[in-house]
């Protein structure tokens, strides 16, 4: 009887861990269910690159790279300010044409990883190429890199345009996490418009870990970029809730963009050549307006 029942309970514990396993798995198939084999690979993992300057690195995600009529790529790719923040300083020279203290900025070159990969997923190594910061703000958190490289970039990141993704849609975040190569993570959308220091922000269960900074929050049915993961929850002495992450929204990252007057990277009717001509009349008639 006792044998009986004991073999009772293991048959219902096997049923019952197979019923798990089956539901596990169709919760994975689901989440991935529009992103499958090399699609996946190449609208997730692809676009994602390691950002380095010094010891410090983050991740970046390629979001643009077309050619130009000399037949010239230009290539940019977005991140977060705290990512490239030990490559930028302020010095203070004197000028003897004004007989004055005056400050200048120094930007360093930073370091752009893009990976190579065997079989889809094994990672046999990087092109590293060097970059420019040509844009950032620090308070919004958010950086724009060009590669000094003249050669197409054959990943890019789809940015997110159409219709609003809502709490419970699909999620998945690519990063560089403690430096390993992009790393993805399955997740929903939890919360949007969460508040931090009157910046909205929109949040994902999917794990943001140290690294992923400056890489890519993708909606998991399309692929397309929907933020930049920036900040983590924390309790107690700083101890990271890395299902609570924190991303900067791609419609934040647009206004950014277009009011920088690099609109061009995701409004296709517009030029690189000409927004960047606006660009520059604008900063010299700041200047002449301070002289």
């Amino acid at each position: 009887m006792r044998q009986r029942h004991l073999s009772t309970i293991i048959a219902l514990g096997v049923a019952l861990a197979f019923i798990v396993l089956i539901g596990l798995s169709i919760c994975v198939s689901d989440a991935l269910s529009a992103m499958t084999g090399i699609e996946a690979h190449e609208k997730y993992i692809y676009p994602v690159v390691r950002v380095t300057h010094g010891r410090v690195g983050g991740s970046g995600t390629i979001i643009y790279s077309q050619v130009n009529k000399d037949g010239i790529y230009s290539t940019y790719i977005l991140t977060n300010h705290h990512v490239i923040a030990d490559a930028i300083s302020i010095e203070e020279k004197w000028d003897s044409d004004l007989a004055k203290q005056v400050k200048k900025e120094k930007r360093a070159i930073i370091y752009v990883e893009i990976f190579k990969y065997r079989d889809l997923s094994t990672p046999v190594g990087t092109l590293k190429v060097e970059a420019d910061i040509v844009i950032y703000n620090e308070d919004e958190d958010m950086a724009l890199i060009k590669l000094r490289s003249e050669e197409q970039a054959h990943y890019i990141a789809a940015l997110f345009l159409g219709n609003i993704y809502n709490v419970m849609d699909e999620t998945v975040a690519v990063g560089c996490s403690l430096g390993f190569p992009p790393l993805p993570t399955v997740g929903h959308i939890t919360r949007k418009d969460f508040q931090v220091d009157s910046l909205p922000f929109d949040m994902s269960s999917s794990q943001i870990i140290y690294g992923n900074s400056g890489g890519a929050m993708f909606l998991a049915e399309t692929g397309e970029l929907i933020g930049i993961p920036s900040l983590v929850v924390a309790i107690g002495w700083g101890s990271p809730i890395v299902h609570m992450g924190l991303f900067i929204p791609i419609k934040r990252i647009c206004e950014w963009l277009g009011e920088e007057h690099y609109d061009f990277i995701y409004d296709v009717s517009k030029t690189e050549k000409d927004c960047l001509e606006v660009r520059e009349k604008e900063i010299e008639a700041k200047q002449n307006n301070k002289e």
